[in-house]
């Protein structure tokens, strides 16, 4: 579970990530990657509301209920993600599950096919 800031307003198609809750690792199953998170918003085109009548509508409606957390549910950090970004690190620095050889990627024994 990860919270929203209250207020906070989502855009359409924008990402959000929430470290170590992603996938687990390739041979380290106790590390997880991230969690990308992609909103799909809807919002009504002709209805819209200009901050004031926002308001308005806010005292006019129920009061918002508490949030209640359950005692099981584990707090994380959801932050803004830029998937550029994160691809150009990628291919900089790879990621911990690139090589399941020590050393890394090209580092093992160079094997050449034998000629005549």
């Amino acid at each position: 579970m990860f919270v929203i800031t209250l207020g906070e307003v989502m855009k359409h198609e924008e990402m959000k990530v929430i470290l170590n809750e992603g996938m687990p690792h390739y041979k380290n199953p106790f590390e997880k990657g991230r969690l990308i998170i992609s909103f799909t918003v809807k919002f009504p085109q002709d209805n819209w509301l200009p901050p004031a009548k926002l308001k308005e509508l806010e005292r006019l409606l129920p009061p918002r209920q508490e949030l209640i957390i359950p005692d099981h549910a584990e707090e994380c950090l959801l932050t803004k993600f830029d998937p550029e970004a994160a691809h150009q690190q990628r291919h900089r620095g790879g990621e911990a599950y690139d090589s399941d050889e020590e050393g890394g990627p090209m580092h093992g024994q160079r094997v050449q096919c034998a000629t005549h």
